[in-house]
């Protein structure tokens, strides 16, 4: 087959163009052997490739540009690694608190510039997984989230803010174990509602490009605050899933699901059935905040 390389390189339109004359396949033929190999696409969305109108975007259409390139027969990435220059966001939200309290609002102001912190807005989270484990003093002892960021800055981006806000109880440092990135700096502040800190990612961040960040935070044996677990967002996220697992000593005599959105002025509490292990999803959800709190008396 004739050579795909070009001084200038190409798009990826372009390449794709030129690699089926040079292979001499219609987009018809191509469509077929993409069925056939259960990578589906629209004879619509090839076309709209091959003019350069659109991208691939989504793990179906890499899959399918993978196969492609297999199909005609060019090097592993000659196509791939043209994708990720046309870039499609979507709608951006402006990052706001779900916290109304202006003292909150005010601590966490006062500790972003304490910490010289990079803004909120530069990334936003795609999905968010919580485990916590509650041991069997019926408190959390260790939580870890994973989570897809991606970056929304048109220029690189190499360190990123995270912040915890606590509006009723105090909130304790924790010993913290972190994945995909390096903690540089942290702040609690003076009211002990609001512990911020500041991660290096391992690998900086282009428009559009994602990475996973792993944090583990570890509490320890004097810490008697309300038993309670729970993720908040300043952005709408797409998957938001939280994990809280008891230890078999320790199952509460009741459980509250607490959730706070903008479309409440304050947080709204829902009982749940106590069990081993309780598990909370929400889709496209946020600004907010969603959790629960537990306990062992009859109220």
């Amino acid at each position: 087959m004739t050579s795909l390389e070009r001084e200038d390189g190409g798009s990826f339109g372009e390449v794709f163009a030129e690699a089926l004359r040079a292979s001499g396949v219609s987009l018809s033929w191509l469509r077929r052997r993409l069925v056939d190999r259960a990578n589906p696409v629209s004879m619509a969305t090839l076309s709209y490739w091959r003019s350069g109108l659109r991208a691939p975007e989504g793990a179906a259409s890499l899959a399918a540009v993978e196969d492609i390139e297999r199909l005609l027969d060019l090097p592993p990435g000659a196509l791939l690694a043209l994708v990720t220059e046309r870039v499609r966001l979507g709608v951006l939200h402006d990052p706001r608190n779900p916290f109304t309290e202006e003292q909150i609002t005010q601590a966490l102001n006062e500790t972003l510039e304490i910490l010289d912190a990079p803004p909120l807005d530069i990334t936003r989270e795609i999905s968010t997984h919580v485990v916590g484990d509650v041991t069997a003093d019926g408190y959390l002892r260790r939580r870890t989230s994973r989570t897809l960021l991606q970056s929304v800055s048109p220029g690189t981006v190499e360190f990123v803010t995270y912040t915890l806000l606590s509006a009723e109880d105090p909130i304790d440092r924790p010993q913290m174990t972190v994945h995909g990135a390096r903690m540089v700096r942290d702040h609690l502040h003076a009211s002990e509602r609001v512990y911020a800190y500041v991660l290096q990612l391992d690998q900086p961040l282009s428009l559009g490009v994602t990475t996973m960040i792993e944090v583990t935070m570890e509490g320890h044996d004097d810490y008697t605050s309300q038993p309670e677990t729970g993720a908040f967002v300043v952005r709408p996220i797409r998957d938001l899933v939280l994990w809280t697992r008891f230890h078999e000593d320790a199952i509460p005599d009741w459980i509250d699901e607490l959730e706070r959105t903008e479309a409440t002025e304050e947080a709204v509490y829902r009982p749940l059935r106590p069990q081993a292990s309780v598990h909370q999803t929400r889709r496209d959800f946020g600004p907010g905040a969603l959790g629960i709190r537990w306990g062992y008396d009859d109220r």
